[in-house]
């Protein structure tokens, strides 16, 4: 049977241990995660926590409906085991009929949703395999990125970074306060729980250039958050920092995850390093009844 819950009815051990043993288990579906982006978020779930799927939610100008949040790529279903495309349609029809509209990324095909592009990366290989791999476009910005001598640091903080971001005239880096607000929180959590891995690139001058910050959880190392300046994309900064995190963790169990992308010049990127397809689709639905 599937029962729809509001957080606070929700049993939350069980909750995040069928999160944590789903065999599509994704950071974003933590109790603990979606509570650090969200105000409000719900829950269906199948009989003794089999199987849940977490609903983020809001209102505005009366009409109850399910969003796609910030810092999170998708949720859907997380289920201790695989369910039938005839279970998955039943969460689906079971969401409560005063959501007039649902408009979210999912981790599973339904009807007429759009099929969206995630990049993956398993780095059980040695790096001198992984560096065999990667396009020769992307062997020559990681050799100019250390010829012109920057050198990447891991830090303990992530407010240089942000404020680094919010110092950035350019309207492509605009990112709203609440956004900003929320990635914070974030953060803030992932730290407390030695999940955030936070990589700087400076120039050989000690100027920061930019920096990436990574969640480390079920064997998953996901690229969550970016910023670099135009010196830092002229001297290819971002390229040496995914370098560094594919060397660091190479012949490992994690799957470095890069969140996307379906922008052509982000995907092109992406693959560069040897990434490999992962779907996941976009659904929405407006319920007139």
């Amino acid at each position: 049977m599937i029962r729809y819950l509001k957080r606070n009815q929700l049993d939350i051990k069980k909750y995040d241990d069928c999160v944590s043993n789903a065999v599509q288990s994704k950071v974003y579906a933590f109790s603990w995660y979606l509570d650090s982006v969200l105000e409000n978020w719900d829950t269906l779930v199948l009989d003794d926590y089999a199987a849940v799927m977490p609903l983020p939610k809001a209102k505005k100008y009366g009409i109850a409906y399910i969003f796609q949040p910030f810092w999170i790529q998708h949720l859907g279903l997380f289920s201790k085991r695989s369910l039938s495309d005839a279970q998955n349609a039943d969460f689906i029809k079971n969401m409560p009929k005063k959501f007039r509209l649902i408009d979210f990324n999912i981790n599973f095909k339904f009807q007429n949703a759009e099929e969206r592009l995630n990049y993956i990366l398993p780095l059980g290989n040695d790096y001198k395999t992984f560096f065999k791999n990667f396009s020769k476009l992307r062997k020559r910005t990681i050799s100019k990125a250390i010829k012109s001598k920057i050198f990447i640091k891991e830090l303990d903080e992530w407010d240089s970074l942000l404020n680094f971001h919010r110092n950035q005239k350019s309207p492509h880096f605009k990112i709203s306060t609440t956004a900003f607000s929320k990635l914070d929180q974030l953060l803030s959590n992932l730290n407390k729980l030695n999940k955030i891995i936070i990589l700087a690139a400076y120039s050989k001058d000690n100027q920061l250039l930019g920096g990436a910050i990574f969640i480390l959880s079920n064997n998953r190392i996901t690229y969550l958050y970016s910023i670099v300046n135009k010196h830092g994309r002229d001297l290819q900064a971002m390229s040496l920092i995914i370098n560094s995190i594919i060397q660091k963790h190479s012949e490992s169990s994690f799957i470095l995850d890069f969140e996307g992308s379906m922008l052509p010049g982000v995907a092109k990127f992406i693959k560069s390093f040897g990434a490999q397809k992962e779907l996941y689709y976009h659904y929405k639905k407006w319920r007139l009844f």
